[in-house]
């Protein structure tokens, strides 16, 4: 499970919530309300995790590497807000989004305002060396969740259309998570490289993972089902469906994803078609592979319990009811 996963992590996560929290303010205006509804939305801190597994195994982690962890949590808490303007979302978590309280105009404003607490918290030399990846991130979200909208708006189901969209969203950000992990742990050897690769591999590898749960009936992983679809988003298992599909019985299928309103039982029998023509199978062998991937990254670094320990938090995550 992801919490034995912290275990050897434990103070350096403590330590990040309360940094976290001292750069968020919290008062009784608008915005230390806005901050407080963030806040309470909290994930699971995955990027953090990461970011500290990584720095451990690299010998370390040092101020800079909460600061770095604390810049990349929030460029993706300012992302989400945007996405949910731009998908037009009314919850997130279980809870009303921003947008849907406050409006679109505030939720734009305040994730511009937690972009510009990033660039609040650089402050040495180590910082700015790390300006190049923060200002990656901050270009491949948004181009992502753009791309996203452009595709599903052409109704494109090329996989590598697919998978530009994972690489600039998830992929990036555990990517870069992983990144400066090893950049500014304290061992003198540079294992960011190797170590990127393996936050990229492992984000791709969640991605899918999560489209996937997207097409379970039972929802044990507790976010429902058919999400994407009434979004019309079109992810890996749709895709697969879509080439196996006919002329005829793609355009229909594509018609149905266009529609705006999508009754629970027409979305319940695509779910149940997508598994019988085995597109689930099919896109959790990519799963399989980009784990597994990930995995032979994670070789190009030290050898110790911390390297072990991204092992298993690979497994968990792409085995996850989480």
């Amino acid at each position: 499970m992801l919490a034995d996963l912290r275990q050897g992590v434990e103070k350096e996560i403590a330590c990040f919530e309360e940094k976290f929290l001292a750069c968020m303010p919290c008062g009784d205006d608008t915005i230390g309300a806005l901050t407080k509804h963030v806040l309470s939305q909290k994930g699971k801190r995955l990027r953090p995790l990461i970011s500290f597994l990584v720095a451990k195994v690299c010998s370390g982690v040092s101020e800079a590497t909460y600061r770095a962890a604390i810049i990349l949590e929030l460029l993706h808490t300012a992302s989400l807000v945007h996405d949910d303007v731009l998908d037009e979302s009314s919850l997130r978590r279980g809870k009303p989004t921003i947008n849907r309280i406050w409006g679109n105009k505030t939720a734009i404003l305040f994730g511009d305002y937690i972009y510009g607490k990033c660039l609040q918290l650089i402050e040495t030399q180590e910082d700015f060396d790390l300006l190049p990846i923060y200002s990656k991130i901050a270009r491949e979200l948004p181009q992502g969740e753009l791309l996203q909208k452009e595709l599903s708006d052409s109704q494109s189901y090329e996989e590598k259309a697919y998978f530009d969209v994972i690489d600039r969203k998830t992929a990036s950000l555990f990517g870069a998570s992983a990144y400066v992990g090893a950049k500014t742990a304290e061992s003198k050897e540079d294992y960011s490289n190797s170590a990127e690769r393996f936050g990229r591999l492992l984000g791709r590898a969640f991605q899918i993972q999560d489209d996937i749960l997207d097409f379970d009936l039972s929802c044990k992983s507790g976010k429902g089902f058919g999400n994407d679809i009434k979004e019309r988003k079109i992810t890996l298992p749709l895709i697969f469906l879509l080439q196996t599909l006919e002329e005829k019985e793609r355009k229909r299928l594509l018609d149905f994803l266009a529609l705006e309103q999508k009754s629970e039982d027409s979305i319940k029998a695509l779910i149940e078609s997508v598994g019988e023509y085995g597109c689930l199978k099919k896109a959790q062998e990519q799963v399989a592979y980009y784990s597994l991937e990930a995995k032979k990254a994670l070789l190009d670094l030290p050898n110790n319990e911390f390297r072990e320990k991204l092992g298993q938090l690979t497994d968990c995550l792409i085995g996850r009811e989480l």
